[in-house]
Parts: C-alpha cells; structure tokens; sequence
C-alpha cells in the first residue's frame, strides 16, 4: 500500500514553494534595478540661442486641488529650462483652486495660461477632456502633461526632455519616487506600486504624472480625443503611440519628481481599484489570479505562523515545530525583502513586517475589483462616475 502523505508534508512544501519564488524575485529586483537605472537631473545642452530650444508647454488638468497646486506650482516655478509655458487647465473645481490660480498667475516666473472648463461633455471622462483642452491651448514643441499632486525637481522639465532629445525618444513617460506619510501609505503604496512593475514588466505602461510627448504625435495619434472614455488614458495613449511606431519609454523618474498619491485608506481602496480594474482590462480571471497569488505567497506563510503560535501558547498537541520554525524563517526572509524593497523606495522599512497586512488591503482592493466588473460598478473619481 502506497504510504499516505501527511498535511505536515503539503504545509511544508507549500512553505517551501513561497520561499523559492520570494528567493526569484530578489533575483528580479536585482535585475530590475539595474535595467531600470533613474534619469538623473544634469545639464542639458541647449543651442545657443533660447528660442532655439524645445519649447515645452507643461499642462496641468487641475479638479478641486487647493491642497496641491500651490506646491506643484512652486516647483515649476523653478524650473531652470528657460523655454517653457505652464497652463493649469481648471477642470470645474468647486473648492478655492480658481482663486489660487489667479493669485499664481501675478506670481509666476513663466509664460502662464489659466484654461477653465465649464462641462464636461458627453462621452468624455474629466482629465481626458482637460488634458485635450490644455493640449488645444498650448503653443509648446514637446507636451508635458503633470498632476497636480506631483514635486518636480529643480531640472526635471530639463532633464527628461534632454534624455528624449538624445535618445530620439518621442513619447517619454516617468515612473515617480512615491512619498508615503501616512500609517496605511507606508503600508500599502510600496507594495502596490512594485505589483504593478512585477506584474505588467514588459507591457507598454505609461504614468500620466508625468508624460513627455512631442506634439505632432500626439496630434498624428489622436490624442486624448482618441481615447476619451478611457479611465486609464495614460496607458492607452501610450500603446496607441507604440502602435503607430513611434519610440516610446516608461523610464525611472524617481530623481525628477515624487507624488504623494493617496492620503488616507479610503483614497488608496478607490484609487488602486479603479487603477487595478482597468489595467486588467476588467479581465476576471487575471484579476482573480492575482488574489490567488496575494492569498498564497503573502498571506498563508504568516497565517500558519500564528495558527502554530497558538497551539503553541495554547499547548495543544497539534503545534508541530518542524512547521512553526519553517513558518516562521519564511515569514521573517518575506518581510526582510519587503523592508529592502521599502528602503529602496524611501518608505520606512520597518512597515515591511506589516506585508500581510498590506497583502490583505491588496486583497480586499483586488476583490473591489472583480465586484465592479461581475456587477458592472461604476468608477467614481474626482466627483464623476464611469461605466
């Protein structure tokens, strides 16, 4: 007779799988860093006349952000790229932005336009349709479309739009430093943001923080108007600029500018959700892999860790210690690597022992995901709704 394999036997080479693929993605990092090295600022030689520069229109689409656009704005402020033009396109704001944007208007070191709109029309999502509107406005060579919620570095405009110049780039998008302030954005944004790099590594991406295209192809590809109810139009934009054979590059940025996107939980849960839900296309079963993946590789090495820890404390005859201690040595390499990756990151690496708690908001955002296309939810962001 066959002998019978015990649970011992299954939790043990279970445990032993998640280590092998945490021990890969080190491998992973590793290679990533290295491939992905960031644009860093330095001068960038222009011709010898100003005007022979790039002109470079910076378009801000800006709905209700009192709390960011004084600092987004400052910074541009102090852009050293000298041919240059800022318009912050004023997406039907409620809240004090218009007044502010007046009050910037005197203060301004460059070339600045304030362009309002008034409706949104029908078919249309809000930013697309500000983003299409400053684009009409803008006078620029080069189109830099930046959130309000972004801190751009002394060079960045210079920097980026050097290393297209050089590289012949014509559609160049940056992925930013994520700042993290709050308990739930240490917590959670290092490990959404480095899911999105593992998962999609090799897919055309874009962050539309920040993307740098030259003006004749994002007219040539039809611009936002092309991709109008798309609720992630950076992406589309950036494949439909891929697929018309134009040299396009998602590169490290994180030396340029940061974005702190998120405040607070309720914003991480709708943000990432609505992010999640379309970058999976609304794909139910790749968005259910990916809770599979969360739930096995990030959540069960630290759920057997506290079930043999209770047997444990509780002196029960099921406590096996050959697993506690592999459960536990597996947990403890899982959030050794989440505290690298979280330096990495400039996130305080001490949250990485708080993994499985952020696996269980990833969880929960994932599921949020699957509800919205198995019940046909809409989006809801800024105020607007869509299908």
């Amino acid at each position: 007779m066959a002998a019978t394999l015990s649970p011992s036997f299954f939790l043990s080479a279970s445990l032993l799988v998640v280590l092998a693929t945490w021990t890969k993605r080190v491998f992973w990092m590793s290679r990533f860093r290295k491939s992905h090295p960031p644009i860093r600022p330095r001068s960038f030689d222009l011709p010898s006349k100003t005007a022979g520069a790039p002109f470079v229109s910076v378009i801000i689409p800006a709905k209700n952000e009192e709390k960011n656009i004084p600092n987004c704005l400052a910074h541009l402020f102090r852009q050293d790229y000298p041919h240059m033009e800022i318009l912050v396109v004023d997406d039907r704001s409620s809240d004090r932005t218009p007044h502010l944007l007046e009050n910037f208007k005197t203060l301004s070191t460059k070339p600045f336009k304030i362009v309002r709109v008034e409706k949104l029309p029908a078919g249309w999502t809000g930013k697309n349709y500000a983003m299409f509107t400053g684009s009409r406005a803008a006078a620029g060579e080069w189109l830099l479309f930046t959130d309000a919620d972004t801190t751009h570095a002394p060079s960045s405009v210079r920097a980026a739009l050097g290393h297209a110049v050089e590289n012949r780039i014509d559609f160049l998008t940056l992925a930013p430093e994520v700042a993290s302030q709050s308990f739930w954005e240490k917590t959670v944004q290092p490990l959404a943001v480095s899911s999105i790099a593992f998962w999609f590594s090799g897919e055309v991406l874009a962050n539309g923080q920040f993307l740098l295209v030259k003006k004749t192809v994002y007219e040539k590809t039809g611009g936002n108007e092309s991709v109008k109810n798309e609720v992630v139009e950076d992406v589309e934009l950036a494949r439909r600029a891929r697929r018309a054979g134009f040299n396009v590059q998602f590169l490290n940025g994180t030396e340029l500018y940061s974005t702190r996107m998120y405040t607070s939980l309720k914003e991480i849960h709708a943000g990432w959700t609505r992010i999640f839900t379309h970058l999976f296309q609304k794909n139910v079963f790749a968005i259910a892999h990916k809770i599979f993946l969360f739930a096995f590789f990030s959540i069960f090495p630290f759920a057997v860790l506290m079930l043999e820890t209770f047997w444990m404390a509780a002196r029960s005859p099921r406590f096996d210690a050959a697993i506690f201690g592999l459960a536990l040595a597996v947990s403890g390499a899982i959030a050794a690597i989440r505290a690298a990756a979280n330096r990495l990151v400039k996130t305080n690496p001490w949250h990485g022992l708080l993994h499985p708690l952020g696996s269980l908001v990833m969880v929960w955002i994932l599921f949020s995901c699957l509800g919205r296309v198995l019940f046909g939810r809409p989006s809801v962001w800024r105020g607007d709704s869509y299908s």
